[in-house]
């Protein structure tokens, strides 16, 4: 190894920089043995694979010997949280002691930054569909005139989903690029030349592989080169990789073409738009008919504009009459090989009808790059209609979501370890993937299957920094419902109750899924003599800080409180799970990778689901202990961790816990905590 290993010795170990300017700095020796790999990688060229519980410092650990390996380097995230904690803690406190100066920024994806062309638009012609609207057009105008990045996050008053910021924001399709009036003062462009100057840039993993899948595809790059590559909350790479190498056609995505054809109909129609009036040496009979002609085109647009909107519109409504439910996952054949999906299949050739003969009004009403690029768009969505509809790929799982008011029809890759080996591997030598939870069964060889690491991937499993032994209780109780009967949560709401009142509040209930949550939140919370905070009732920052505030409140939510949490103290001494989080059985797209497992002569469940399961679990359990200082339970209220044979497989990926099922045995633990503190 060359010297970089040892320089992060002289950062991060006894007596090192960061111990001289932090006071009651205690050195890790997991953190330091983990630089020492990722320095190695970054010397060699190579990568590494390491698992670095809560609280090894991890961040530390690979931009340290980042920054000192001189390489450009890009870290991807899944989390805003971890972007947020890099930039604003951890960057500031590296300049102190990293020996020579050094850039990192952030990066987001286009939608996060305000359009000044589209901002320019609505000033002209305003459209508050809803009384918010108009409140939130007031702040952001007055913010796009101070702001020097145009990362609407600055407006916090705004909410992320409010609905002007679709009118104030464009993708990559829509953007004017050059063509735009506006392109030398543009965010996204600045942000871009920003990272392009930059030694480190932190992105997430959507943008990551949005720029992976659009370079295989076009050549173009979103991302500036880089020498080097950290993912940090690797355990997210194929979630998140599979929705950007297969296909997704929804009626959001028809209505935000069709918008964007209406935005130009209005230029088209505006005041001097397109008039031959100011031509020099045309008559005036002949100005006349040109305007005249372009008049005619603009009013056949928008006839074609008005039926496609119809057609679009019959057919996603058709869609979802066939699907039913309005939260559904399933496979798109359960939904199209019914009478009622027969008859929406019906509307199919009035769609392309209706965007042929859109594309051939728009490439007439306006000749210009915007008009081509909204033909190509027309063009390549009713193409990838089509595809997903006639559903002949095997290599894809053909899947139909109804999530609100969206229909979405998905054609996902059953295996995505060829794109990662085709892709992603050959991007750069220099690769390190880490998480607090990536191993199971006490290896990688899991992860190394889905991703299609090499055999030669360095591989570093770090044990806990904290005394889980003595920090901590895992407790199972006896005589449990099977978590699949009708009346579970009804059934263990007492145990719930009694674990609530135990610890005085101070809890996260976390559920497999809506429906578990809701029932146990309607059930406990008459009987929770403490604050109650219900996800979904407030979003999830806001909840968060009351439950911080108020150290004896009790938290009810689901999946995204299950990460990326950290709450550290007596805030936080309980934590309930309420079964294992295994996927469904009737996912379309779990369903046909156990498939393709089968085929290979492997058990699906044993391979796949279990592995996924124990991953998600170690994340759960996980936001209990944060600090040295900390003491509670878990609770995972399913008696299969213990009964069946593959329950060995998620306690041995557990922390080393002390483990019961005697609640008597739980009490008196909890007393001896108190003692102590």
């Amino acid at each position: 190894m060359a010297g970089e290993s040892s320089s992060v010795g002289k950062v991060l170990g006894e007596g090192g920089s960061l111990s001289r300017i932090l006071p009651g700095y205690e050195p890790r020796p997991q953190q330091v043995e983990m630089a020492e790999a990722v320095a190695e990688a970054f010397d060699e060229g190579t990568r590494v694979v390491i698992e670095a519980a809560t609280g090894t410092g991890k961040t530390l650990a690979y931009l340290l010997p980042a920054l000192l390996s001189g390489k450009r380097t890009v870290v991807s995230t899944a989390t805003k949280t971890l972007q947020d904690q890099i930039l604003r803690k951890d960057i500031p406190l590296l300049r102190r002691v990293v020996g020579r100066p050094f850039e990192a920024v952030l990066l987001k994806g286009r939608r996060n930054y305000v359009c000044l062309d589209r901002v320019e638009t609505f000033r002209q012609a305003p459209r508050f569909r809803t009384p918010g609207d108009r409140v939130h057009w007031g702040m952001i105008e007055a913010w796009v005139e101070r702001t020097g990045s145009g990362d609407r996050a600055e407006v916090a008053q705004v909410p992320e989903d409010a609905p002007l910021w679709t009118e104030l924001t464009v993708g990559a399709e829509a953007c004017r690029g050059r063509e735009c009036p506006h392109h030398a003062e543009c965010f996204v462009v600045r942000a871009r030349a920003s990272a392009a100057e930059a030694d480190l840039v932190v992105v997430n993993h959507h943008l990551f592989f949005a720029d992976l899948a659009l370079r295989d595809r076009t050549g173009v790059e979103l991302l500036p080169s880089f020498e080097a590559l950290v993912f940090d909350e690797a355990h997210h790479l194929e979630e998140i990789a599979t929705g950007f190498f297969g296909l997704q056609v929804s009626n959001w995505r028809f209505a935000d073409l069709l918008g964007d054809i209406r935005r130009m109909l209005r230029e088209l129609a505006g005041p001097g738009a397109g008039s031959a009036g100011a031509l020099p040496g045309v008559a005036s009979a002949a100005r006349a008919d040109l305007d005249a002609v372009r008049a005619a085109a603009v009013t056949e647009l928008e006839k074609a504009v008005n039926r496609a909107d119809v057609e679009v519109n019959t057919f996603f409504d058709a869609l979802a009459e066939a699907a039913g439910a309005e939260e559904l996952r399933t496979g798109l054949a359960e939904v199209l090989d019914t009478p009622a999906g027969q008859r929406a299949l019906a509307h199919e050739d009035a769609v392309h009808a209706a965007m042929g003969a859109l594309r051939g009004r728009v490439m007439a009403a306006s000749t210009g790059e915007a008009g081509a690029r909204l033909s190509e768009r027309i063009a390549t969505l009713s193409a990838e209609l089509a595809r997903l509809l006639a559903r002949e790929d095997d290599d894809l799982a053909w899947i139909l979501e109804r999530r609100g008011r969206g229909v979405f029809l998905l054609g996902l890759p059953v295996v995505l370890r060829p794109h990662f080996q085709e892709l992603l591997l050959p991007v750069c030598d220099t690769q390190v993937y880490t998480s607090a939870t990536l191993a199971t069964d006490g290896n990688f060889a899991f992860f190394r299957s889905r991703t299609g690491l090499p055999a030669d991937t360095a591989e570093l499993l770090l044990p806990s920094v904290f005394d889980y032994m003595h920090q901590s209780l895992l407790y199972v109780p006896q005589g449990l419902p099977q978590p699949g009967a009708p009346t579970f949560i009804d059934d263990v709401a007492p145990e719930i109750e009694r674990l609530v009142g135990l610890t005085e509040g101070r809890a996260f209930l976390l559920f497999t899924s809506y429906r578990n949550m809701r029932r146990a939140h309607a059930l406990l919370a008459p009987r929770i003599p403490h604050r109650v905070l219900l996800q979904g009732e407030a979003e999830r920052g806001a909840l968060l800080e009351a439950f911080r505030a108020d150290t004896h409140s009790v938290l009810f939510a689901t999946s995204s409180f299950w990460e990326g949490v950290d709450v550290q103290g007596e805030a936080l001494s309980l934590v309930v799970i309420d079964k294992l989080p295994f996927g469904s059985p009737a996912d379309p797209l779990l369903r046909a990778r156990s498939t393709h497992l089968e085929t290979a002569g492997l058990n699906g469940f044993a391979h796949l689901s279990v592995p996924l399961a124990v991953l998600a679990l170690k994340q759960g359990f996980g936001r209990l202990i944060r600090h040295r200082t900390d003491r509670g339970i878990v609770a995972i209220l399913d008696e299969r961790l213990v009964t069946r044979g593959y329950g060995r497989r998620f306690l041995d990926s557990l922390p080393r816990a002390r483990r019961t099922r005697d609640f008597d045995l739980v009490r008196r633990w909890w007393a001896s905590t108190k003692r102590e503190d």
